[in-house]
């Protein structure tokens, strides 16, 4: 779509080509970048944004997402993300769980999945339960780490609404799990909760025999 290619353009004048080599190295060469720090970046977002047309259908507003997210560089899925995140919180439909899932396996790092995963598929959870259930089994009994880190931190802004059965069990399922991002994940998801349950935190990493990275994180501030 023209519009992705006016985002890019949008977000090259904003470049800054010293920064390049730095930000490319901090994601461990993974991705391609154009060399935009994050306010300038979103600022272009913002002027591209407000050009766009109104009446877009919600498909052709997936259209540009998707075109965003295979583009050669991180700054196009990051203003994907943003674009996302400003969809009204009660829009999101059922079957949009699928193209969610798309965005978490593909191009995945822990920059795009903890926003993806916090944000949308939280929200995406609170709105249809059933549903996210339903896929969330699907993600479990599957082999991609970055879909298990999804289901362990995708209450993280739930607070006192935490399923706290549903954390646990997640836990006791991944927790065998070496990679650092799992593990960091546990911890994570734990150390939220102890800031309003330290009690609930402490039983359980005693109870599932936590250790290393998840109980230090877990244990932080307790």
């Amino acid at each position: 779509m023209q519009q992705v290619q006016l985002l890019q353009q949008e977000i090259t004048r904003v470049r800054d080509l010293n920064r390049v080599e730095q930000m490319e190295a901090y994601m461990k060469h993974r991705f391609s970048f154009l060399g935009a720090m994050a306010g300038p970046r979103r600022d272009a977002y913002q002027r591209w944004k407000k050009q766009l047309p109104e009446n877009l259908t919600r498909s052709e507003k997936w259209q540009l997402v998707e075109e965003c997210w295979v583009a050669d560089y991180r700054e196009m899925q990051q203003s994907a993300i943003d674009y996302l995140l400003s969809w009204p919180k009660k829009s999101w439909e059922v079957s949009e769980i699928d193209a969610l899932e798309f965005l978490l396996v593909n191009k995945s790092w822990w920059d795009s999945i903890d926003v993806i995963a916090v944000h949308l598929v939280g929200n995406f959870a609170k709105l249809h339960p059933e549903a996210f259930a339903k896929k969330a089994k699907e993600w479990e009994a599957g082999s991609n780490f970055w879909l298990h880190r999804s289901l362990l931190i995708h209450q993280l802004k739930f607070k006192d609404k935490t399923n706290l059965e549903l954390l646990r069990y997640y836990i006791s399922v991944f927790k065998f799990n070496n990679e650092f991002f799992i593990q960091k994940a546990i911890g994570w998801a734990l150390r939220e909760v102890s800031k309003s349950n330290p009690s609930w935190v402490v039983d359980t990493v005693a109870a599932e025999n936590l250790v290393g990275l998840a109980k230090r994180e877990a244990l932080k501030y307790t």
